[in-house]
């Protein structure tokens, strides 16, 4: 586990911020090279991931105990554990040594609004019918940002699963706030999108 990057979210936690991650790993890379038309530069994009920070809980935990919300795709064929979708997760996940940037954004909300954006994320956590983490959509948006069709719904679209910065985004969008600037269908929400948002009133980074 990487302790820099613990320390960075412990230092900027509030319930609801937004964090970035780019991770150096197989699918960070793929991810983050795929929005390389979306940088100024048309580089490979810094962040691979989109997530919402929840509640801190005491759990008996010594590493601040930062509870998570996010759409992913985690496979662990050690312990024959799928997660597919919206799920709360702890932030020590993203806290890895394959971690090489990170980013927390916020708004200025309510503390009523707070507490219906983390109900909404909830909510869709648990929700019965679960939603997926849409691998096809990946496809989809990767099209758009080639053919500059970001402003036109997902040729992949499926209703039943969302990406990761997409499910970010529906939580704010259930409060009434945009986080990302521009004409950006909501399918094709990404995490370099966000992090070039103007919206934000709150930006801290950090890179190895």
């Amino acid at each position: 586990m990487s302790e820099q990057v613990l320390a960075f979210f412990n230092a900027h936690y509030a319930p609801g911020r937004v964090c970035l991650i780019g991770a150096n790993d197989t699918i960070g890379w793929l991810i983050r090279n795929g929005q390389a038309k979306l940088t100024p530069d048309k580089k490979a994009s810094l962040w691979s991931h989109a997530f919402l920070m929840g509640e801190r809980r005491q759990d008996g935990r010594t590493d601040g105990s930062i509870y998570i919300f996010e759409s992913d795709l985690y496979v662990n064929t050690s312990a024959w554990q799928v997660l597919n979708g919206v799920q709360e997760n702890r932030i020590v996940k993203w806290c890895q040594d394959s971690t090489e940037h990170a980013c927390v954004l916020g708004l200025d909300i309510s503390p009523a609004e707070e507490m219906s954006l983390l109900m909404k994320a909830l909510e869709l956590a648990y929700d019965e019918h679960h939603l997926r983490y849409p691998v096809g959509e990946l496809f989809g948006t990767l099209w758009a940002i080639l053919t500059n069709r970001l402003s036109k719904k997902n040729i992949f679209d499926d209703k039943f699963a969302v990406q990761c910065a997409t499910f970010v985004r529906m939580c704010y969008e259930y409060i009434n706030r945009e986080i990302i600037s521009g004409p950006i269908d909501l399918t094709h929400s990404s995490p370099e999108k966000i992090y070039q948002s103007q919206l934000f009133t709150f930006r801290r980074e950090w890179h190895k």
